[in-house]
């Protein structure tokens, strides 16, 4: 694609364990059919959801001291893989692939927990993550009923959910996602 040369596109595939690229392959095909759906570029929904994940197998330290010399500095409590990961994948693209556009940047970035006011993109690219084929959990079904014909609907109950399953585990949530929700609601209650 565009984005990416063919030699890129390799090597960013060979840093993916095979069962971390097939997830990734999931992505990258709901991915280009929501773009295509919700008429979003899609080149820069492949080149996001191919670089989604790229970091979400380093040792949370790494994560930690890679953003810290990024000037990204994430609270403590929250140096967790499931947060830090997006961010680190954000980095990898711009530093090791030279992706500079925004939206692709921003997609992967918070791509696991949203924000107030995510582009068209982002919702993309966090909805073919939270629904790809491979993804078993409840309300699953609705999402992927939702994704097409409501996409605002589809992020808002994914957040949702995204918010109760932390919540339900005891684990702290990360402000940005339940921003994110407040966000959607009030935007479509206007």
């Amino acid at each position: 694609m565009g984005y990416i040369s063919e030699k890129t596109e390799q090597d960013i595939i060979n840093r993916y364990s095979p069962e971390r690229y097939e997830h990734v392959k999931n992505v990258i095909e709901l991915a280009m059919h929501l773009a295509e759906k919700h008429s979003a570029d899609s080149e820069k929904a492949y080149t996001a959801a191919l670089l989604h994940d790229i970091a979400k197998d380093m040792k949370v330290k790494d994560m930690v001291a890679m953003l810290e010399s990024a000037d990204i500095f994430i609270d403590e409590e929250y140096h967790t893989s499931n947060i830090l990961h997006g961010p680190c994948a954000a980095v990898i693209a711009y530093e090791d692939y030279d992706i500079d556009d925004e939206e692709i940047l921003y997609a992967i970035y918070y791509h696991t927990f949203g924000r107030a006011a995510m582009s068209k993109m982002e919702k993309i690219i966090f909805i073919a993550d939270a629904a790809e084929k491979g993804r078993t959990y409840q309300n699953v079904g609705r999402i992927r009923k939702l994704m097409y014909k409501d996409l605002d609907a589809a992020v808002e109950l994914s957040l949702s959910g995204t918010i109760t399953h932390v919540i339900s585990k005891g684990e702290v949530l990360f402000p940005a996602t339940a921003s994110a929700l407040e966000y959607i609601r009030e935007q479509r209650i206007k």
